[in-house]
């Protein structure tokens, strides 16, 4: 079963794993006696050992998780409770992490597996163990993590910001609801810009909201010897289906969903439908929590299939911060540094800014804190001033000149999107 950070507590208290409603169909498989182990996603880490006192049903406990976990099983923990930390690469290296179904009541489980399904004496040597194993993926497995920053901390980007919550993370939150009016948990989103405005950001902040493995898919992905790139891809997009929610993210990702009549390598020309296919059938899985994040400024590159429905079919544009925008960033990257800059001086600092990104309003700040370090064995008190930031401005060039803006909002133009 599967846990956070936020949930893991009660779990062990109550001596209970819980689902929602919507699971307790799958649920039904689990029989007394049968043990089981707690994943927490949250840090990657395996909990147990845990036998089922009874079959799956709803509410043994109503209170329990804040009502939000109604389909549970009643467990006690067996020994002393056991962490194996970095779960997914020690199972990884003997078990395909996958649902698991029950053999047909006829099965007779052989003496010496007297746990049940097969796997579970290698999980159990694994605790005992209690000791790290290879630390060597398969290559086509990616690497993630489950990121901190929330969207609610990203400055700025309030219309994407607001979109993405409705249409991406608010179905998790709610996610019976969303399955009773068969919504589609997941898909497939395009951010283009210029650089430094935030889409990295938002693509992590939406990992975070939802609990999700950030997965960053890089070109390496298309290095090797002909038929290695295609397989490595499928069984890259195979491997999500064993995670409990991800966040795919292509950055640049203009190198991967290039249009095919501009692709002068064979590689590509056998990858490009590869990923279509892939992508469309991670897609129709209607319940899986798969988010597909792309994210360039080249996306007159991008081919036209790549953003049809059932694709990358959210398209935004993730352009210059607005004023209340520029107010908000120097508010974060100032509140964690000694400043002498009140409200009032941000605010018109915030409208002096116009025309600058995120990245290069970040990189004034951090130029108006070295100017301030240099002056620390003359004034009494080390602090970022007014006339440091109005400094760094006067040297910094803006990293995004109108043209480029224009060209973004004529390629939204083009495909029919408003930017």
């Amino acid at each position: 079963m599967i846990c956070t950070n936020q949930t893991e507590q009660e779990c062990l208290d109550k001596g209970l794993f819980g689902d929602r409603e919507l699971r307790l169909s799958y649920l039904k498989s689990v029989q007394k006696g049968d043990l089981g182990f707690l994943l927490n996603v949250s840090q990657d880490c395996l909990l147990g050992i845990f036998e089922a006192e009874g079959p799956a049903r709803l509410n043994i406990d109503q209170a329990a998780w804040g009502g939000g976990f109604p389909a549970q099983i009643k467990v006690r923990q067996v020994g002393d409770l056991q962490r194996i930390k970095s779960a997914s690469a020690n199972l990884a290296s003997f078990m395909t992490l996958r649902e698991i179904r029950r053999q047909p009541k006829s099965y007779k489980v052989p003496a010496q597996n007297a746990y049940g399904p097969d796997i579970t004496p290698k999980v159990l040597a694994l605790f005992k163990a209690l000791r790290e194993v290879s630390e060597v993926r398969r290559e086509e497995e990616p690497v993630g993590f489950i990121p901190e920053t929330a969207l609610k901390d990203v400055a700025g980007l309030r219309d994407i910001k607001n979109f993405v919550y409705q249409r991406i993370i608010a179905p998790f939150e709610d996610d019976e609801t969303a399955f009773s009016l068969k919504l589609r948990v997941g898909g497939g989103m395009l951010l283009y810009g210029p650089p430094g405005t935030g889409k990295t950001l938002i693509a992590t902040a939406i990992a975070a909201d939802i609990q999700a493995k950030f997965i960053d898919i890089s070109p390496s992905v298309i290095v090797g010897y002909p038929g290695e790139a295609e397989r490595r891809l499928e069984n890259m997009f195979a491997s999500l289906e064993r995670e409990p929610r991800a966040v795919v993210f292509l950055d640049e990702a203009e190198w991967i969903l290039c249009k095919r009549g501009d692709q002068s390598s064979s590689v590509m020309q056998r990858i490009t439908p590869v990923l279509l296919a892939q992508l469309s059938r991670i897609f129709k899985q209607r319940t899986r929590p798969i988010v597909v994040i792309a994210a360039t400024n080249k996306p007159e590159m991008i081919d036209p299939a790549f953003l049809r429905p059932g694709r990358f079919d959210k398209v935004f544009l993730v352009g210059l911060p607005e004023k209340e925008a520029r107010n908000d960033i120097l508010k974060v990257h100032l509140s964690s540094r000694a400043h002498e800059i009140s409200e009032k001086e941000r605010e018109e600092l915030s409208e002096r800014m116009e025309g600058y990104s995120g990245a290069d309003m970040e990189l004034m700040v951090e130029e108006a804190a070295f100017m301030a370090f240099a002056r620390r064995n003359q004034d009494k008190r080390t602090a970022i001033t007014l006339a440091d930031i109005q400094s760094a401005i006067d040297k910094t060039p803006k990293s995004v000149t109108p043209g480029e803006i224009k060209r973004f909002e004529d390629w939204a133009k083009q495909i029919g999107r408003l930017p």
